[in-house]
């Protein structure tokens, strides 16, 4: 056996990796597999063609996973945010989505979330060091 850490990730690893974990999750999962699962990308852009913010995921087991989602700094509470948020629970209802779930730092957004109807379902505390890590969950 060889064991090798490093900080450079190789792709072709990295997808073998993922393989096994894909063909142990479908075989725990045979139940979901009428399931609608596939990648989500929303992306706003202003008047000059610039991306100002977007979200990434998936829909995975009946549920919206949120795995990346900003709004630029000088745009932010102008009602983009919640536009964005409104555009992926349409299209996780389209999927058949019961759920969405995402995570987020004390730093970041929870009150957002929170006014749109998330609820916090657990805390990472002290990550990273002096804050807390948030997870939420909205049923749909």
């Amino acid at each position: 056996m060889n064991i090798k850490v490093t900080d450079e990730v190789d792709h072709k690893s990295y997808d073998r990796v993922v393989e096994f974990l894909v063909e142990f999750n479908n075989s725990q999962t045979e139940k979901n597999a009428d399931e609608i699962n596939k990648p989500i990308e929303i992306i706003v852009r202003d008047d000059k063609g610039e991306i100002i913010g977007g979200l990434y995921g998936r829909s995975i087991w009946g549920t919206l996973e949120i795995k990346t989602f900003v709004v630029k700094a000088q745009n932010r509470n102008k009602g983009i945010g919640k536009k964005i948020i409104l555009e992926a629970e349409k299209e996780a209802k389209k999927r058949n989505c019961r759920f969405i779930s995402l995570d987020t730092f004390s730093f970041q957004a929870p009150k957002f979330y929170e006014k749109l109807g998330f609820e916090k379902v657990g805390t990472e505390t002290d990550f990273p060091k002096g804050f807390d890590k948030y997870y939420y969950r909205k049923n749909i």
